[in-house]
């Protein structure tokens, strides 16, 4: 039952419209399940929120899983009869399994764009930031109801491709390596040299835009090593992708859209839309006051905007999505408006409207401050990975002398994948994050292992009850009831987390989950209780852990059974 829903309905019918935005989940359990506030109804009722709180106490039926209401100030707050919200909640997600939390399928397609590492650059900690929010992000949104289409863009042209071919057929450097790892670490070396050459020797620059000329025109030497090192780039970009469990629907590169990018921004011109400025084509959006947008270079050449607007229209026409979500960093976020609104001015008068929406988020900071991967001073993401799996190796090792190489193995891979992830997808995106891999190894505080570790400890529960009789959920311990209360919040939470396209959202449930779940742990005996309450709390831990391992899941984190 949609507990939520229920009480809005009740709500409205006594008065209050619009309810259901507006209804809260109260700090802690006295003040009770749901709360109202009557701030906003003051107005429009010309009364103080106080004497509406306790008017609506009197008018409101309250719907049958619900005990009582207490008007407290301007606050309405409402409980749940705790017997039914167990025996319902625990039911449900016992029944429905991998599926709890799961809505309805939607009508449509959206699109989630992410990840835009450029082939033959380095992979660094930012680009894992992107990837874990956008494969989040695409779950999510799955457990909502709609059908996700997973997109990867690079740029595969450009000044930086030109830095690292340079690199590669003019200067000394070492034999391509044979493991595909490393041959990541070799060409993101190959761009870090060409960009200290172009640096030193400023005249460069001028041969680095030749270059790109001279390829889109097919030279024959440059294509064949362009077509050779963009390879080896997209198969290492492969090994990560596998690495982190995100399987793209569709890849495209910027070479895929650069012709008809052209093509638009001439048309763009014929329209009246754009005009001339010095030989280059732009978009005069100052009526709508935001700059000027550049859509095409002087000679001739593509931008990002052009690209974009064939991109945009091959997800409309070939691909036919109905929304269109962009994972692209904050410092983008004036070019998308510049974007969103050439491409609203260009369908003006078509009925498929195109929906754009940048899902900005913040950089991952080091000690020295922002990375840029052309000062030759990021980590990448294998320095990353291999950092902390060491780490856990390590200490994996030492706290299971028992356990064969391969399982110490596979166990620190998951701890470290854990590890990376949560740490990426727990903060706020609009925030910087310091990655701090000491803490985010850690079982104690905010980590994802903490809740892998409550898995780990249910999963031990559950090993040695073995079967167990029918149960009848007539909890009496206030730890029982707080972690009934907190496993029914799950399907509201992901909701949210789709709402708002955050993560960090679900991350912090799942912390205080896992926080309640080791609460009741502590205080209440599982195993040796009698035979009726054992049944019930037994029923209670497998609830507890299937909705930590759908959370976990939604943030693309394979729940462990043992650590």
């Amino acid at each position: 039952m949609d507990y939520k829903k229920e009480l809005a309905k009740a709500l409205e019918k006594a008065g209050a419209k619009n309810a259901q935005d507006s209804i809260e989940t109260p700090p802690n359990r006295e003040m009770g399940d749901f709360a109202f506030p009557c701030f906003l109804l003051a107005k429009e009722f010309k009364k103080s929120p106080i004497q509406i709180a306790t008017e609506l106490k009197e008018k409101i039926k309250l719907p049958k899983a619900f005990e009582k209401t207490e008007a407290k100030g301007p606050y309405l707050n409402f409980f749940l009869n705790s017997n039914m919200l167990s025996k319902e909640t625990i039911t449900e997600i016992l029944k429905q399994k991998q599926k709890y939390g799961f809505e309805k399928k939607k009508k449509g397609k959206i699109s989630v764009e992410y990840c835009q590492a450029n082939p033959m650059k380095a992979f660094h900690i930012g680009h894992v930031r992107n990837i874990c929010l956008g494969e989040s992000i695409a779950r999510i949104f799955e457990a909502s109801g709609s059908k996700a289409m997973r997109i990867y863009y690079g740029g595969d042209v450009g000044s930086h491709v030109s830095k690292t071919i340079y690199a590669y057929e003019n200067l000394p450097h070492k034999a391509e390596p044979k493991e595909i790892h490393e041959k990541g670490k070799w060409l993101g070396e190959l761009y870090r040299m060409g960009s200290q050459e172009v640096r030193e020797k400023p005249e460069l620059e001028e041969k680095m835009r030749e270059m790109v000329v001279l390829l889109e025109k097919g030279d024959k030497k440059l294509k064949e090593d362009w077509k050779k090192l963009r390879k080896i780039s997209l198969e290492y970009f492969d090994s990560i992708y596998k690495d982190l469990d995100v399987k793209f629907d569709k890849i495209i590169l910027e070479s895929d859209v650069e012709k008809e990018g052209i093509k638009i921004a001439k048309q763009l011109l014929e329209k009246g839309i754009a005009k001339k400025d010095e030989g280059a084509l732009l978009v005069d959006l100052t009526k709508y006051n935001i700059e000027k947008f550049l859509v095409l270079k002087s000679d001739g050449a593509a931008l990002y905007s052009s690209k974009d607007l064939a991109l945009a229209k091959m997800k409309q026409e070939k691909f036919k999505i109905s929304k269109n979500y962009y994972v692209v960093g904050s410092e983008q976020s004036f070019y998308f408006q510049q974007l969103f609104k050439t491409i609203e001015i260009m369908g003006e008068k078509s009925k498929e409207k195109y929906e754009g929406i940048h899902i900005s988020y913040e950089l991952v900071r080091l000690e020295g401050g922002k990375m840029a991967s052309r000062e030759g001073n990021v980590i990448t993401y294998a320095e990353l990975f291999n950092t902390i799996y060491e780490k856990v190796f390590n200490e994996t090792k030492e706290r299971h002398p028992d356990w064969n190489a391969k399982k110490i193995q596979e166990t620190s891979r998951e701890i470290t994948l854990t590890s990376i992830k949560f740490g990426m997808l727990a903060q706020d995106k609009n925030k910087v994050i310091v990655f701090n891999w000491e803490k985010a190894t850690s079982i104690e505080g905010e980590t994802g292992l903490f809740v892998q570790y409550s898995i780990a400890r249910a999963n031990s529960i559950l090993k040695k009850a073995g079967k167990t009789g029918k149960a009848n959920y007539n909890f009496a311990h206030e730890k029982e009831k707080d972690l009934v209360a907190k496993i029914s919040e799950y399907k509201e939470k992901v909701k949210e987390a789709a709402n708002t396209q955050s993560p960090h959202k679900l991350a912090h449930y799942l912390l205080e989950l896992a926080s309640a779940f080791n609460s009741f742990y502590h205080d209440v005996p599982v195993l040796k209780a009698q035979e009726s309450e054992k049944n019930a709390r037994i029923a209670l831990v497998k609830a507890t852990k299937q909705v930590m391992e759908n959370g976990l899941n939604l943030l693309n984190i394979t729940p462990m059974e043992e650590m």
